[in-house]
C-alpha cells in the first residue's frame, strides 16, 4: 500500500491521502481548499502517484474539497491528460456542490466524473470557452 500524506497547515490548507485498494487502482482523497496557493502541491502529488505507481485507474475523491478555483481545474485536466498518455483512466468522485457547480459550468463535470466502464464525453475547446464565459458572467 502506498500512502502520500500532506498535513493540513495554515500555509497549505490541503491534505492528500493515496491508497491502493486493488492492483492497478489508486484512490486519492483530497481534503481542503484547492487554489493558487495549493494547486502546485496537488499537481506534484498526483503526478508523482501516477508516475510512481502507473495505475490503470486513478480515482480522485473530492468529498473533502471545500473550494476549487481555475488552478485546481487545470491540475485535474493536466492529470487526466497525463493519465491518458499512460493508458490510465481518471475519474473524479464525490465533488461537493460548490465544486460540482464549477466543474459543470466549465463543461468538465461529465468528462471528469465518467465511470471507468464508460467512455468519457469529449469536451471541445468551444464548449470550455462557452462554459468559462458563463462562469465569468455568473
Amino acid at each position: 500500500m502506498f500512502t502520500t500524506v500532506s498535513p493540513v497547515t495554515p500555509l497549505t490548507q490541503l491534505r492528500i491521502d493515496a491508497r491502493c485498494p486493488a492492483p492497478g487502482t489508486v484512490q486519492v482523497a483530497v481534503i481542503g481548499e484547492v487554489d493558487l496557493s495549493t494547486s502546485d502541491l496537488l499537481r506534484v502529488r498526483l503526478l508523482t502517484v501516477l508516475s510512481a505507481l502507473r495505475p490503470h485507474r486513478i480515482e480522485v475523491d473530492l468529498a473533502g474539497v471545500t473550494f476549487l478555483d481555475c488552478s485546481g481545474l487545470t491540475v485535474l485536466v493536466v492529470l487526466g491528460q497525463a493519465a491518458a498518455r499512460l493508458g490510465c483512466r481518471l475519474r473524479i468522485t464525490n465533488p461537493q456542490p460548490i465544486v460540482r457547480r464549477v466543474l459543470d459550468l466549465t463543461g468538465l463535470l461529465n468528462v471528469l466524473t465518467a465511470g471507468f466502464d464508460q467512455a468519457p464525453p469529449v469536451a471541445t475547446a468551444a464548449d470550455v470557452t462557452a462554459s468559462a464565459a458563463t462562469l465569468i458572467a455568473a
